[in-house]
Parts: structure tokens; sequence; C-alpha cells
């Protein structure tokens, strides 16, 4: 998890690493539960709350094996055990470290080009394979020194962008991203840009306001392109992700020419070499202006672990969405009590249900963090909404826990 956030050459700007939130996040690795087969091994690097394991058990038959473990050497050989035949292993996004692994036990892979994938997650890269390949780009251009950042600042302004962004190639969940709000915060930025260095490469683009934020998941084979899923991203005004609706509403003209960009973009990857899973991120703005390539990423996504279980749900349920809630405890606090919080606070009924699907937690001497994801599901779209809000005041309410 979180790979690519060490990828940047040059770190322009200060990163820092809380321990505490980097295993939270490390935790999400259980989302893997959702979508292996009971004949599969997850390896997994935190043991999951045993409340939480039993509850997910409830809504599958058989669960995969479980192997936990930083080490290597252990997988293999638990996973040996429970299979006659070659392996394949499957990384959330492939590496270079991963490649040896796999060499070094005999693991299949769908393809072994770590160089390809990290090439594709750039944001560089990306916006330079929508330009070469006709796709429609936001306003913005690179930059190699700060005069440039001041001229591409200006065009931007003068197109009438109230804000811009500045990107680095590398980052995920609004890492990597600069959000410049006004000029005040462009001469700040551009200043301290300019006492650190007067050669680089940065992409500065308009923050286009947004109307519709759309995802797709695409299954890159090496012959052919599938398209999986198209959903809506919920992100809020950092870009950062928040959330997942399963069951957008997309107007049928849109959703006509955006499949057909996605497969044409596919074709691209595919041509490429790229063999596996991608996410696209793409926007539709407030003038319904489709910008089909906003970021590529080469690897699972928060969408792609749930895809069996979300089927499962459209054939009952006519909304599904999801969203994740940070929580700080003085006192420990188990998954049940937190379920039964849940529960209370949301009032399901028959029509209308919740699944939690991760429980990262993090418990310390005098403090415990949590990092739990939810899916709310349901019939009637007030019902849905009602309980989406209940959930988001509920993180409202951390310290009455």
């Amino acid at each position: 998890m979180n790979e690519d956030q060490h990828w940047n050459e040059i770190a322009l700007f200060p990163s820092f690493v809380n321990p505490q939130q980097q295993m939270l996040i490390e935790q999400q690795e259980q989302q893997l539960l959702w979508i292996a087969e009971p004949q599969d091994t997850v390896w997994l690097l935190h043991q999951p709350d045993p409340q939480f394991l039993a509850y997910v058990k409830g809504y599958r038959e058989n669960l995969p094996q479980i192997c936990v473990t930083p080490d290597a050497s252990q997988v293999a050989v638990q996973a040996a055990a429970f299979s006659s035949g070659t392996l394949t292993f499957m990384p959330f996004m492939l590496t270079s470290e991963y490649v040896a692994l796999a060499k070094q036990y005999g693991w299949n892979l769908l393809h072994a080009n770590a160089e390809l994938v990290k090439h594709l997650n750039s944001k560089y890269v990306t916006r330079r394979l929508a330009e070469e390949n006709g796709f429609w780009v936001t306003q913005g251009r690179f930059c190699a020194n700060p005069q440039e950042l001041v001229e591409v600042y200006s065009e931007i302004r003068a197109a009438g962008f109230a804000k811009a962004v500045l990107k680095q190639p590398y980052g995920s969940s609004g890492r990597g991203l600069t959000i410049i709000e006004n000029e005040d915060k462009f001469r700040q930025l551009s200043t301290f840009i300019r006492k650190r260095t007067t050669c680089f490469e940065l992409l500065l683009e308009a923050w286009h306001p947004i109307k519709q934020s759309l995802n797709a998941q695409l299954w890159i084979g090496p012959d052919s392109v599938h398209l999986l899923a198209v959903t809506e991203q919920r992100i809020n005004d950092y870009g950062v992700y928040i959330g997942t609706n399963y069951t957008p509403n997309y107007d049928a003209a849109l959703m006509q020419h955006y499949q057909s960009e996605m497969l044409r973009l596919g074709a691209c990857l595919r041509e490429l070499g790229y063999v596996g899973i991608a996410g696209i991120d793409s926007i539709l703005d407030v003038k319904n202006n489709l910008y089909p390539v906003i970021e590529i990423n080469g690897r699972f996504t928060q969408v792609t672990y749930l895809l069996p279980f979300i089927q499962t749900l459209l054939l009952s349920y006519k909304y599904v969405e999801s969203r994740y809630i940070r929580l700080e405890t003085e006192e420990k606090v188990s998954f049940d009590e937190i379920k039964s919080r849940f529960e209370a606070e949301l009032q399901p009924d028959g029509e209308h249900q919740f699944t939690i699907y991760t429980f990262s937690f993090c418990n310390q001497p005098h403090t415990n963090l949590y990092r739990i994801f939810i899916l709310i599901y349901g019939n009637e779209a007030a019902k849905l909404t009602d309980m989406l809000n209940k959930f988001e005041r509920f993180t409202m309410m951390q310290t009455s826990l």
C-alpha cells in the first residue's frame, strides 16, 4: 500500500509520515478478503480484528486462506500447502521487489514489467499519454522554471478559473497535489519553490469545477480490453477520495461516449504492454465537458476489491455507496461496539442496510485510532441519503464513543 508515495524523485514540498496513520492505511489490505476465492491465499501484514473477521465470514460462505506475516517464505510454504499447481501472485501494485519475490519462489505473474507499472502511475505520463492520443485534457501545461509557472498561472486565471492545482508525478488520495485557491497562495508557493530550486518539472493545471467524478475499471488482457465497471467517486474540495457511488446516474449519451473513450484508452495501454487491472479517474465539469484521462492507477483500487460483492448487492438494491471515517478514542472500543453504534445511528431496516468492509485500528497507551470503511445500500434514495448524512454526522461524535 502507498508504494507510489515514495516515487517522486525530487521532494519540492515537505512530506510528513505519521506511523500510526500509515499503519491504518496498510490495513486496507483487509479488502482483499472481499475479492479472494476460498482456494486463494491472502497475504496480510496485520492481523485483522477477530470480531471483524467473524463478521466478514457472515457474508462469505468460505474465506480464503489467510497468512499474516512480513516473511515471504512463510507465505510461500502456506500457499504451496493449499495448492498442487503453480501459484499466481497478484500484489496490490507490481513493483520490482515483488517481481524478485515471484522469481525467487516460482510464482506466476500476470506480467513482470514493474517499470511500466511505475511509468503509467505517473500523473505526468498520464497527461502526455492523453495529449498524444487525442483525449481532451484540462487547461494547463508543464513548467520547467519559476517564470513558466507564472505564465501558466496567468493563463489559467485569464481563462476564468478561480483555482489551479500543482501536480507532482506520484501520489494517490490527494497526495502529490497542491490546490492553489487564490493569487496570494500562488505567490507564496512560487516563492517557496524559487528558494528551493530554479530548474524543475511541475505540472500546473486549472482546477475545473466538477459536476461528477467518474471512475472506470478496466481489465486489460494481452489481446483484449474489457470495461468492468463505471462508478462515481466522491471527492472533497481538496481532491481527496471519500467514497464511491456504485450506482451513478449518467446521461446516456455521456455514458456511450465515456465507454468508447475508456476502451480506446485501454487499447493504448495494451499496445504499451500493460496487462491487468487499471482504474481510470475522469471528470465531467460543470460545463458538461468530459476529461476522460485525469489519472491512471495501474493497480488495485477501492472499487476493484468490492466488485464481486457489489454485483450481489445490485441484484436486490437500487443504490449503493461507500464512505469511510476516522475515529479517535481514549478507551479501546471493540468492533462489535462500533457496529452497534452504527446500527443505532443509521437505523437500517429491511430495505436499507450497511456493511463494514474494512476495520483498521491502532491501539496505543493513551489513544486508540480507527479507520473504518462502510457500504450503505437500499432501495429508496431519500432513506439512503439520510443514512449517509447520519454516518457523516457520526464522524463528528468521535469523543462520545
